[in-house]
């Protein structure tokens, strides 16, 4: 808004033309109306002279009438005119030529929603906001600005308090950092060529050493803070990758650190698809920064959530009392107290399963959950299946045997037996005895499983060939074999579960889906390069100066401390005084009016 023209002689709720218009066309309707008024209507006599003798001398009568009409139609204009003053609150142009430009620039980023300010630092940030607007002189003009990786103008240059507290309760929270040479190179764009460039930043400082360089040249650059303590415990980073060995699990790294002056307890829990997969508790210096790997976590879902809590279970900030040292659970700010890391989704899997009914093998099938898809062929159809493996991640024989062994695919033999079968048949043992020193523990087939103690009635006595591994096995009696050839997988037991206590233990689910992970890798990887998965899709990095709430009540720039704001101007405009007049002519017309002064 410049300084000359119309427009400029207001800054109240009108602008520009619209209240010269407005009390032109309000003072024409009141002096036609009270044209209107005056009109008489004409009564016809009997005899004219007869009632002018009566009437007195009709000049004299003439002239006091048109005096208490003028003065009435002057009263009724002189109450509209005081009211429209009041209304509009005109101001002078020419003091525009002294005044400032400011911006006023709030810091709506991530440490700003702390909760150590009644409401949050973002709300105390506003409230400080709209007392410095409502502190502006006449000849001052205001735009409120925003910032957090970036900024934005939330007005235009406005005069009025009352617009700019609208924009101002506009500024909504961000979960960015704050980046202040961005925000000030905004600030200083809009206001080149302005007279007196001024910006208020209003924040709690929380920046680093690179953003606190000059500002630029030509700002007279002003610091209110907010912010009254430091205390928070943050989740800092947490990333998750599957594992391919067993991509029904992840692992995670979890990185949280505390900003609290006095030592911390929080908790921490880990979520998959609403159901907690690990909890643990943390016990954390002043400052410390702990990092967590957590391994081996059962994930079917691809969202994986951590949470810091309180030691009761309760978001972390409603546990504990806050102000006192050493509480647990006290936390100011919650946006850094959740995370979330998403890896890729379970892949489908397609079985086969042949042979007879097993309810044991069922179940265990169920248990893999929505991602396996098993189709069934009968016993008797067990020489069909070698033909269809290219569409299947897994054949599965369940005690039976086709007649030639396969040489391409992917199969698990449940108890093996017949000349076709891809270890041949030395004999059984009764009541084999499973030897620990012969478990290979580290093999994919056997990861996360115990086999302790399990129960075998009888096992074949299998005959190996060169490259093929007895990952179990009962004193020289292999009981879990492996066979891996180019374009071939083949694991085996050589003994029913059905005539074991096997199927009765957590290990035979497991064991079915070790088996599917292990068949469906593309290619064969070592067990290190198996644990090192793809890196995940989705993961939380934050800055850890955004989770460091620790208040700056002074601002450093390029070596200089950033003066504070102006005490607020104690402007008083022409609008109560004009209106507590209209008010006056009000009480006097009344008077007037009852005393036959006016008409």
């Amino acid at each position: 808004m410049g300084s000359g023209g119309t427009g400029a002689l207001f800054s109240g709720a009108l602008s520009g033309t619209a209240p010269l218009a407005i009390g032109a066309i309000g003072a024409a309707a009141i002096t036609a109306l009270y044209l209107v008024r005056l009109r008489r209507r004409r009564v016809v006599v009997a005899f004219a002279p007869l009632w002018l003798g009566l009437a007195g001398e009709p000049s004299a009568t003439r002239f006091s009438s048109r005096l208490r009409h003028w003065l009435s139609l002057a009263l009724a204009l002189a109450i509209f005119g005081a009211i429209w003053v009041g209304a509009v609150d005109p101001r002078p142009a020419a003091v525009d030529l002294a005044g400032r430009s400011l911006v006023i620039l709030i810091d709506r980023s991530a440490s700003m929603s702390a909760r150590d300010e009644p409401g949050t630092r973002l709300q105390a940030a506003k409230t400080r906001a709209i007392e410095i607007a409502a502190g502006l002189t006449p000849a001052d003009r205001a735009l409120v600005a925003s910032f957090a990786a970036d900024a934005s103008a939330e007005s235009g240059f406005e005069t009025d308090p009352h617009r700019l507290a609208r924009a101002i309760a506009a500024v909504t929270p961000s979960e960015e950092p704050g980046d202040l040479p961005r925000a000030l190179a905004f600030a200083a764009a809009i206001l080149h060529g302005r007279p007196g460039p001024t910006v208020v930043l209003i924040s709690d400082g929380g920046f680093s050493d690179d953003a606190r360089r000059a500002p630029p040249a030509g700002l007279d650059l002003r610091y209110a803070p907010v912010g009254s303590r430091a205390q928070n415990v943050g989740i800092l980073s947490f990333a998750a990758r599957r594992l391919p060995a067993d991509p029904t699990t992840v692992d995670t790294a979890l990185v949280v650190q505390s900003f609290c002056p006095a030592p911390a307890r929080v908790g921490v829990e880990i979520g998959v698809g609403g159901t907690i997969v690990e909890k643990l508790s943390l016990s954390l210096a002043p400052g410390e920064r702990r990092q967590l790997a957590l391994e081996n976590l059962f994930a079917p879902e691809a969202r994986i959530e951590a949470r810091l809590t309180g030691t009761d279970g309760l978001p972390a900030g409603v546990a504990g009392v806050e102000g006192v040292e050493g509480v647990e659970g006290v936390d100011d700010l919650a946006l850094d107290d959740r995370a979330v890391a998403v890896v890729p989704p379970l892949p489908r899997r397609h079985v086969l399963r042949v042979g007879g009914p097993d309810l044991y093998l069922d179940g265990a099938l169920l248990s893999l959950g929505r991602t396996v898809r098993v189709d069934r062929l009968g016993a008797a159809e067990v020489d069909r299946a070698p033909a269809r493996s290219h569409d299947y991640d897994l054949v599965i024989f369940d005690g039976v045997t086709p007649a030639t062994s396969p040489t391409a695919g992917r199969y698990l033999y449940l108890n093996p037996d017949g000349g076709g079968s891809p270890f041949p048949v030395r004999g059984t043992v009764r009541d084999p005895v499973l030897d620990p020193a012969s478990l290979h523990r580290e093999h994919p087939l056997l990861r996360e499983l115990d086999l302790t103690d399990v129960n075998v009635a009888e096992a074949h006595r299998l005959a190996l060939a060169p490259g093929d591994l007895a990952l179990a096995g009962s004193f020289g009696v292999p009981l879990v074999v492996a066979r891996e050839r180019p374009g071939l997988r083949i694991a085996a037991l050589s003994f029913d579960p059905r005539r074991s206590d096997l199927p009765m233990r957590p290990a035979f689910p497991l064991l079915i889906a070790n088996a599917l992970a292990w068949t469906a890798r593309d290619s064969v990887d070592s067990i290190d390069e198996g644990r090192a998965a793809a890196p995940t899709d989705d993961e939380t990095v934050r800055d850890a100066r955004e989770s460091d709430t620790t208040p700056a009540p002074t601002l450093v720039l390029g070596g200089r401390t950033v003066a504070p704001p102006d005490p607020a101007a104690r402007h008083r405009g022409a609008r109560l005084p004009v209106l507590a007049l209209a008010a006056a002519l009000l009480l006097f017309e009344w008077v007037s009016y009852h005393r036959r002064w006016t008409t």
